[in-house]
């Protein structure tokens, strides 16, 4: 039998036959495919409940109102697609405002067809489903092949992990193409299938603007590993098209001429030295969010930090460090999502290699669960899932499900007194249950859209209720001076016809 233990820091690999295959060591020995029915059976069952658990929360969600603004963004973005036109988003801008001026991500595309078939925001919602359920599929597969039973652990706590759970929690966004596309790449990066590392590199680069970042930091591996012409081809490839993007691309879309998100102000821009680049990194780093965000994926990598494969993780982390926007530091949002890929995937790595330099062989690998340190792995593992679920919506959102909720009841029948197709203004709260029927403009207190166009609709629908309670109130009061009538009212809700 031929080992799979280091050889003069190259690792001989078993294959089909005779055949064998020499990959770097740093990735790890590539293993046989999972052939095995019941292997297959179980990936499949895990990947399927995936599916069903993200699915459920995402309707659930928009069915209690919890969707908001940003799922109007990509449903206007996506009809518009459907229809074969520019990718315009009215909430943005009563004039022509085309998204992939604002961010890059033509990947959403194709997502037109099945929203053509199926015109509601459920389409987007259930699409993000099932491409977070193929990043549990990939993590999943990945890590039976390489560390046996312990693997479909390890793809449960993926797909309950804090990150995966916060993109659901956030209406839909295009992190989930990224989970889905950088789980396939890193997967073709340790087995060593360079086309196909390549062909999912090309899709990332349609997901947004910040993704050439993943890219780098695949290069990064290579430059650990001394592959000297990938890493530089990699890295380079990943700064051109970040350039191109963020300079030429997205001006040429944009509203403004240029890419926003670089300086929020003009200070902004006038400070954006050297010096201040660093005075943001170093603020940022010993901020309590900083630290907890370094910490939890930490934790989440645990032995992954000795692998190489954690290296993809920096381009991304430095970009959010530099950054003066505290949504990148907080783990509450989608952001976190594409980094439990490359946190989980460098676990399943640094395991295989310290078990293989350990001497174990395939078949102790397979009963590890027998061992007490595989019993303490798997409560462990328990601990963490139960910890990453509470800290999210998923558990309050299930359970408000089975409760009849009388504000809920309330939105629902101020909103089907509109007629369909008719242009109306809302609350954030309310604005994501509009989108399917009605094209929709976000109440501000300035009563301006983000291009400072006065807001102007025929149906207004408005919370009267929370911390800017008192704008609208006053916001209401000046309308129904200007002609418009209460049509109804339901408790803290008011709907308005002029």
């Amino acid at each position: 039998m031929v080992s799979e233990r280091a050889t003069a820091g190259r690792l001989v690999i078993p294959r089909s036959g005779a055949t064998l295959r020499r990959v770097a060591a740093p990735f790890g020995p590539i293993p046989h495919r999972v052939s095995a029915p019941r292997q297959r059976v179980a990936i499949a069952m895990i990947s399927i409940a995936a599916f069903v658990l993200y699915a459920m929360e995402s309707v659930f969600r928009h069915q209690q109102f919890k969707s908001s603004v940003d799922i109007t963004i990509f449903q206007q973005a996506i009809a518009n697609y459907a229809q074969g036109q520019a990718p315009n988003v009215l909430v943005k801008s009563q004039e022509p405002f085309n998204i992939l001026g604002d961010h890059f991500s033509p990947i959403l595309a194709v997502l037109a067809p099945f929203y053509r078939i199926w015109p509601s925001v459920l389409t987007l919602l259930i699409a993000q489903a099932l491409l977070l359920a193929v990043g549990v599929h990939v993590v999943t597969r990945v890590a039976v092949r390489r560390l046996g039973g312990l693997g479909y652990y390890l793809g449960i706590s993926f797909g309950l992990s804090w990150g995966i759970l916060q993109v659901l929690d956030f209406d839909f966004h295009e992190a989930c193409f990224a989970v889905a596309f950088l789980a396939l790449a890193i997967e073709a990066l340790i087995d060593d299938r360079r086309r196909w590392l390549l062909i999912w590199c090309a899709a990332l680069l349609l997901v947004k603007e910040d993704t050439p970042l993943f890219i780098a930091g695949i290069g990064l591996v290579f430059a650990a590993n001394r592959d000297w012409p990938w890493a530089a081809g990699l890295l380079a490839s990943s700064v051109v098209a970040f350039g191109l993007l963020t300079m030429v691309v997205i001006p040429f879309f944009s509203f403004t001429g240029r890419y926003t998100y670089f300086a929020l102000n003009d200070s902004d821009r006038a400070n954006a030295g050297i010096d201040a680049l660093v005075g943001t990194v170093l603020q940022n780093f010993v901020s309590v969010n900083g630290l907890a965000l370094l910490g939890a994926l930490a934790v989440t990598a645990a032995f992954g930090l000795q692998s190489p494969l954690i290296l993809v993780l920096l381009p991304t982390l430095l970009a959010r460090f530099t950054s003066d926007r505290e949504v990148y530091l907080q783990m509450k949002f989608y952001y976190d999502g594409p980094l439990m890929v490359i946190c989980v995937i460098a676990l399943v790595v640094a395991v295989q290699q310290r078990r293989l330099r350990l001497g174990r062989t395939p078949e102790q690998l397979r009963t590890w669960w027998s061992s007490a340190t595989g019993l303490a792995t798997g409560v462990l593992l328990l601990l963490l899932v139960d910890y990453n679920v509470h800290t999210t919506e998923l558990p309050q959102t299930i359970a408000a499900q089975r409760v009849p909720d009388q504000w809920v009841l309330d939105a629902t029948r101020l909103i089907e007194q509109i007629p369909a197709g008719a242009t109306v203004i809302a609350d954030s709260g309310l604005i994501g249950n509009l989108a399917d029927r009605h094209p929709a403009l976000l109440a501000a207190p300035d009563w301006r859209d983000s291009t400072h166009l006065p807001l102007e609709a025929d149906w207004v629908v408005l919370n009267l209720n929370g911390d800017d309670k008192a704008w609208k109130i006053a916001r209401t009061e000046l309308l129904l001076a200007q002609g418009y009538q209460r049509v109804d009212q339901a408790g803290t809700l008011v709907l308005l016809h002029r």
